[in-house]
Formats: structure tokens, C-alpha cells, sequence
């Protein structure tokens, strides 16, 4: 039995019209101006793509384009060639949903636990000189476009920074500075830098009723500093951005931004479900009621739907816990954090 080929001898384009068949362990080709004998071992089967031509790589470069795929598998039965592992592999279905599976399973582990625990260890040994330059340049782009000085008076200023230091959150090591703005369209709100810094809003103090509740928003703050959130986050993110992109990308740019800020917004609420059990921890610690915390986040809603109307977004895209879990979790009224 033989089967139609084409045959190239590797140094020319010329195409060359052949039959092919297994004789005594041997590869014979056969044509008008070909005859070849190749031992088997010599060749080497190319895989198996579709309906396109199967290739079989002879030595000097020459090679065979066979169509006849059944054909080509009758003549090299019983020759003891067996298809590669790859190949084998690619032709079963239980193996390839197999490995989807796999790749799936991978793919949430991967996210829900090895994305973490690799930014964690990426970001504890990130030098301080990196979060430093980070911090500063991320500052001075603020400054430049989002912020500008702060209106407060500087004694205002000096009391809410020597109240925050008597509070002693740093447990006697040095506490990050505090770095006050006006914020202008950002409205009251306050964030940690990579390196510690605290940066707050005028609009923030002009909410505090006493000076203990901005000292409950400080130590959230210090949550996010003290377990680096920031590098966390934008580790992460860079992390599943461009795993998204590259599989999405090439489709649409909502494709691949859609499914990216939804796995981001996860591991920003647990970042804010961290940051708020410090919090606690650490307000209770110096007998300061973490509802504090409860009461100027309820503020701060309160003032986003005044300016903005209501805003507010739990579902998967949120970037923040359920508003109203969280505030009774903070005045430890319900104990399990919503994610």
C-alpha cells in the first residue's frame, strides 16, 4: 500500500509529485525523477494540525507534505513508530478537557492564593529607596494635576499631627508622616503611599467632629501601611492586567478590562477587610471606639451622595465592602466581613 505525496528536497522549491510506503523498515519514495530509502529512524513525523498537510522530515532538509492522513497512519501500522506524546494528547478529548480543567483550576489557585502570596513576598523585600522614589513621584503627579496645598492652618495642621503621634499607633517604632492637601474634585478622603506616607484631605477634617475620629481614619490607613497594600495592589494588578490582556486584548479592549476590574476589586475589598480589623485592633488598644470609624465612613457616603448622588456599588466591581456590613462590623454588630 502507498499513499500520494509531495516531495521537496530541501534545496529547491521545485515540487515534486510521489508516492510513499514502508518496505522492510524502510521509507521509499518514489516518483518520476525521485527515488529515495530512508530508514525510519532517520525521519521524523511533523504534527498533526487540522486538515492540513501532515510533514515528514527527512534528513538534508528534504521533506514529505501528506494530505492522506488515514492513509499515512494505515502504512505506518505495525512499523512500531507511535505518534508523539503532544500528539497523542492533542487527539483525545478526555485529555484535552482534561487539561482545561487543569489550566482552569490553575488559574483560580493561582489568583486566589499564589498572585497573593507572590505579591506579599515581592512587596516585603521591595527596597525602601523603591517605595521612597514611588511614593514621592506618585505625590508630585498629584500635586501637579489632582491637589493643591492644603488650606488648613499650620497650628490646626501641627495639633492633628501631634495628636495622631501621642496615639503611639507606630508601638514605639516611627509613624509615617502625614501629608495634608486640598483636594478639590477628590473631595474628603485620605490614602497611604507606598513607603507610609499618609496624605489627607481638607475635606476629611472638615467632617471630624473630634480629633479621635480622624485618628480612626488615620489608623485604617496605617492598616494599608503596615501590611502594604499599596505595593500589593499594584503588584497584583500589573499582574492580572496584563494575563487579561494578553488573553483578551487581541479581541476587545472591554474584554479585557471588564474581567481585570472585576479580580482587582476583589482583592481590594479584602485589602480594606485587613486594613479595618487593624483598625480595630488598634483603636481598642488605646480605648478609642473603632464605631469611630463606622461613623465617619457613614460621613463620608453620606457626603459622596449629597455631591454625587448615590453612587454606591457592592456588587463584584466595587472596590469597597458592602457599606452597611461594613459599618456594622466596625460596632461589632456582625462579625463576618463581607467580601
Amino acid at each position: 500500500m502507498s499513499v500520494a505525496a509531495v516531495y521537496y528536497d530541501g534545496r529547491t522549491a521545485r515540487r515534486h509529485e510521489v508516492t510513499v510506503d514502508v518496505v522492510d523498515g524502510m521509507l521509499c519514495v518514489h516518483g518520476t525523477d525521485v527515488e529515495r530509502r530512508e530508514p525510519l529512524s532517520a525521519m521524523r513525523i511533523g504534527e498533526r494540525f487540522g486538515n492540513g498537510p501532515r510533514l515528514l522530515h527527512l534528513p538534508e532538509g528534504a521533506y514529505l507534505e501528506i494530505r492522506d492522513h488515514a492513509g499515512l497512519s494505515a502504512i505506518m501500522t505495525g512499523t512500531g513508530l507511535k505518534p508523539d506524546a503532544i500528539e497523542f494528547w492533542q487527539g483525545s478529548w478526555r485529555i484535552a478537557i482534561a487539561a482545561m480543567a487543569l489550566v482552569a483550576l490553575s488559574a483560580v489557585l493561582g489568583y486566589l492564593y499564589g498572585l497573593p502570596i507572590a505579591a506579599d513576598v515581592m512587596a516585603t523585600r521591595t527596597p525602601a529607596s523603591v517605595t521612597r522614589q514611588l511614593s514621592e513621584s506618585t505625590l508630585e503627579a498629584l500635586d501637579g494635576r489632582w491637589l493643591t496645598p492644603s488650606t488648613l492652618d499650620p497650628e490646626r495642621q501641627d495639633a492633628l499631627q501631634r495628636r495622631f503621634e501621642a496615639l503611639d499607633f507606630g508601638n514605639g517604632e516611627p509613624l509615617p508622616a502625614l501629608e495634608f492637601r486640598h483636594g478639590g474634585s477628590l473631595g474628603a478622603n485620605a490614602f497611604a503611599l507606598p513607603d507610609g506616607t499618609i496624605v489627607v484631605l481638607d475635606d476629611l477634617v472638615a467632617l471630624v467632629e473630634d480629633d479621635d475620629d480622624l485618628n480612626a481614619v488615620l489608623a485604617h490607613e496605617l492598616g494599608h501601611v503596615q501590611y502594604r497594600h499599596g505595593l500589593k495592589m499594584l503588584l497584583q494588578g500589573s499582574v492580572v492586567a496584563l494575563t487579561m490582556t494578553a488573553w483578551l486584548g487581541d479581541v476587545s479592549a472591554m474584554l479585557a478590562v471588564l474581567p481585570t476590574t472585576v479580580l482587582q476589586s476583589r482583592y481590594s475589598r479584602a485589602f480594606e477587610i485587613e486594613a479595618d480589623d487593624y483598625a480595630m485592633q488598634q483603636l481598642k488598644a488605646r480605648h478609642i471606639d473603632p464605631a469611630r470609624l463606622a461613623t465617619m465612613l457613614e460621613r463620608l457616603v453620606q457626603r459622596q451622595k449629597d455631591q454625587h448622588g448615590d453612587t454606591s456599588d457592592s456588587g463584584w466591581l466595587s472596590s469597597h465592602p458592602a457599606p452597611d456590613a461594613r459599618f456594622r462590623r466596625l460596632r461589632g454588630e456582625d462579625p463576618a466581613p463581607d467580601r
